[in-house]
């Protein structure tokens, strides 16, 4: 099999252990460079995406995607959202800020309004214990988040005080709170924040404790993808007798927010590694060039191009960080896929024994190879236009 010129001899060079040793080292010391960078920027991203992927199911799967308030009740609108890519449910919602009470505690709630029926996935599967039933069943029901259960000190049976701030009157005793006694049908576990705040009932039972000017209804939608929540919104509030469009980012976009950018921070300060380690190809290279100066100049006095010349030296160095990348990939997928083992083993697990969430994303990862090859890229230029310059005259002079 006949290579191209360039590609054999720069292959040669790069196969080649004879010679100044330390060039060897430096090679060596760059390509690990490069595999430990890649591994360690393809793990974090992996646990980072697996992080955010959690928030994204415990926290936007219990609160609403879209809040959509409309001006009358037709429905057009709704058949037309409906057939939207990633649309998966539009359902009546009614949501308000409360107040609730029990024996020992006093605490600020929002409470929730749903049809049992057509409950979010997530909300379903976090009930630990009661059945969502009971809310149709049995009126003036409510389900708890865990937290909320344990800050009021209350157990399924037991009653608490629910009251609204809108909607009061004043009586003999002053200023009195519109307010009901509910029993605790449930306990909900999300294992997110949202576990101390809220509070479901049958959106029945909240519509006849606010006031009439509160009990408009407003429409959940669910989305398959929470992200795209900001985009849908504006179509939807572009569509007649709509009156306001509400979406997840109002009560949770800065936590969100806040990933994205330690991700991103993540991302570029491991970034950096990788670049050092690929810019040490440089001093590598410039050594081997140094080296191999009497050899440039009989190639260039043979007929060789200077494109030719700078394509075996970048052919060497990109060999090296293809190497280091390739192998760096192996080593993060198999290190992302075992991390919790790892972890176990070496006894540096996180407190309470939780796995770390982990998710690869692939096209992620080919992201992070190819910035590790384009690094190289960069990084081998400089050394490849010094073998360019060399004039045989000169080298060839003194030999």
């Amino acid at each position: 099999m006949h290579l191209p010129v360039s590609l054999f001899i720069g292959l040669r060079y790069s196969q080649s252990r004879k010679g100044n040793a330390f060039i060897s080292f430096m090679t060596l010391f760059s390509v690990a460079g490069i595999l430990l960078g890649v591994m360690a920027l393809t793990i974090v991203s992996s646990v980072m995406n697996g992080f955010e992927a959690e928030l994204k199911k415990r926290i936007l799967g219990v609160i609403p995607h879209l809040v959509v308030h409309t001006e009358t009740e037709n429905a057009d609108w709704q058949a037309q959202l409906r057939k939207q890519a990633g649309v998966q449910d539009i359902t009546p919602f009614l949501q308000t800020e409360a107040l609730v009470q029990s024996s020992r505690q006093l605490t600020a709630v929002m409470l929730q309004g749903l049809e049992p029926e057509h409950l979010p996935q997530f909300l379903q599967q976090s009930l630990v214990l009661g059945n969502w039933q009971t809310l149709s069943e049995q009126r003036y029901s409510v389900m708890l988040g865990r937290g909320l259960a344990q800050q009021l000190e209350v157990y399924v049976g037991q009653q608490i005080r629910v009251m609204l701030a809108q909607g009061g009157s004043y009586s003999p005793l002053g200023w009195m709170p519109r307010q009901r006694l509910f029993t605790v049908a449930g306990i909900i576990d999300t294992g997110s924040e949202v576990d101390e705040l809220i509070v479901v009932t049958a959106q029945q039972d909240l519509a006849r404790l606010l006031p009439e000017r509160e009990r408009k209804t407003a429409w959940r939608v669910s989305l398959q993808e929470p992200f795209q929540a900001p985009l849908l919104g504006t179509q939807v509030a572009s569509m007649p007798n709509i009156s306001q469009v509400q979406d997840w980012r109002q009560s949770h976009g800065k936590l969100f927010a806040a990933v994205a950018m330690e991700k991103a921070m993540m991302w570029l300060m491991l970034l950096l590694i990788v670049a050092v380690a690929a810019f040490n190809i440089v001093s590598a290279l410039v050594m081997m060039v140094t080296e191999k100066q009497a050899e440039v100049a009989i190639l260039k006095t043979q007929g060789m191009t200077d494109r030719a010349l700078f394509l075996v030296f970048a052919i060497q160095g990109l060999l090296n960080g293809v190497i280091g990348a390739v192998f760096g990939v192996i080593a993060g997928i198999l290190g992302s896929w075992q991390l919790n083992n790892l972890l176990a083993l070496t006894g540096m697990q996180v407190a309470g024994g939780i796995e770390l969430p982990v998710l690869m994303n692939l096209p992620q990862i080919f992201s992070i190879f190819v910035s590790a090859i384009g690094l190289t890229l960069l990084a081998v230029v400089y050394p490849a236009w010094r073998a360019v310059k060399i004039n045989p005259a000169e080298v060839l002079r003194d030999e």
